[in-house]
């Protein structure tokens, strides 16, 4: 294996938003490097090395063993079903005795590459077949199901949004999702019933955030204020008290935005989401560029899947949406989650490369 040279610019964006993310780490930790930063540190070093090693690796590799890796995945949500470590109330790890991991996180990438490979395998008149549906609908059902057991709505929320994603741009035709949309908004009642108590309650409060300020509507109001009163400019580091004072939850993982524009304000809002701009252009630009099959799917699926973690993120922050358990790209505290979207941008710049390469395009 040849280590082959991210393009610098994009490369550049995605260490702009982890070194931010430290910033804000340090800063919420109470001006300490313990227990976030340090630990988040040391993920970034891995992960710079992850994506090194994934844009060095042939796409095809992954393509020949799409259907394995999908299968180890999915055999892994077994064994967090029925020996994952149970924490706040979820079974969503494997404790692998020197660390934790989180296998919803690499089912993510998995069901992308299978999808990639089956759709790059058939023709275009032949997608348009109802019944090539078929097999791509239990690469995508198998894992939601499995993953809404833990349960882990807003793994299931990405996995979901991102399939119907990429069966758009394999040119499944419009009437399809018609029909389907139709189905789902007559199974709502049903859909409804499915879900646990904690995540009706999520809804309800959405729609109302009042029913229930000190419980289920406490993240979103706390989020709200730690938004609202960082103003323009912000508090400034060290000086947000609704996170120095641990009035906002989960500030390290999935409130994390909120901390930021309570510390850095508008301006430091506007810079994380114009950063994840520039990185959704560039991918998108590398999938219209290739001329692989394979390549262009994979590449747009990955970065449809980062587009949903940034807006669902963004959004239930902000109230829009009804509050599940998305980290922030990139900028969250985590390791499974940090690793797995390395690596995914890491596969964006072999394909990058892949296409230079064959067109003699100097990087």
């Amino acid at each position: 294996m040849r280590i082959t040279p991210c393009p610098p610019f994009p490369l550049a964006v995605v260490i702009s938003v982890s070194l931010l993310a430290l910033i804000v780490l340090y800063s919420i930790g109470a001006g300490s490097f313990y227990p976030w930063c340090i630990n988040q540190c040391g993920r970034l070093i891995l992960g710079i090395i992850t994506v090194f090693i994934a844009a060095s690796v042939p796409l095809n590799f992954w393509k020949k063993h799409a259907y394995v890796g999908y299968a180890a995945c999915v055999t892994m949500l077994v064994f967090v079903a029925v020996i994952g470590k149970i924490s706040m109330g979820a079974q969503r790890w494997l404790n692998l005795y020197f660390f934790n991991i989180q296998p919803s996180e690499l089912m993510r990438i998995s069901m992308i590459i299978a999808l990639a490979r089956y759709f790059s395998d058939l023709g275009i008149s032949t997608i348009t077949k109802t019944t090539t549906l078929f097999f791509p609908l239990l690469l995508m059902a198998v894992p939601v199901f499995m993953v809404l057991l833990q349960p882990d709505l807003g793994t299931a929320t990405i996995l979901f949004c991102t399939f119907v994603a990429m069966l758009f741009v394999c040119g499944v035709q419009v009437w399809k999702f018609v029909v389907a949309l139709v189905g789902v908004a007559c199974a709502t009642p049903l859909l409804w019933q499915m879900l646990h108590q904690y995540q009706r309650e999520r809804v309800l409060v959405f729609l109302d955030p009042t029913l229930d300020p000190s419980g289920a509507g406490y993240h979103v109001i706390q989020s709200q204020i730690a938004l609202g009163s960082g103003g323009l400019y912000g508090k400034g580091l060290l000086n947000g008290s609704q996170c120095q004072l641990n009035f906002l939850p989960e500030k390290q993982t999935d409130f994390i935005f909120a901390a930021l524009g309570e510390e850095l304000g508008f301006i430091g809002c506007t810079a994380i989401i114009v950063l994840y701009a520039m990185l959704l252009i560039y991918n998108l630009g590398v999938a219209r560029r290739s001329r692989n099959r394979f390549n262009q799917i994979l590449v747009f699926g990955i970065n449809a899947m980062l587009f949903f973690y940034m807006f669902i993120n963004i959004s239930m922050v902000c109230g829009l949406l009804p509050v599940v358990g998305i980290p922030l790209p990139f900028f969250s505290y985590g390791g499974s989650a940090l690793m797995v979207l390395l690596f995914c941008q890491g596969l964006v710049f072999a394909a990058d490369a892949e296409h230079k390469a064959q067109f003699g395009i100097k990087r």
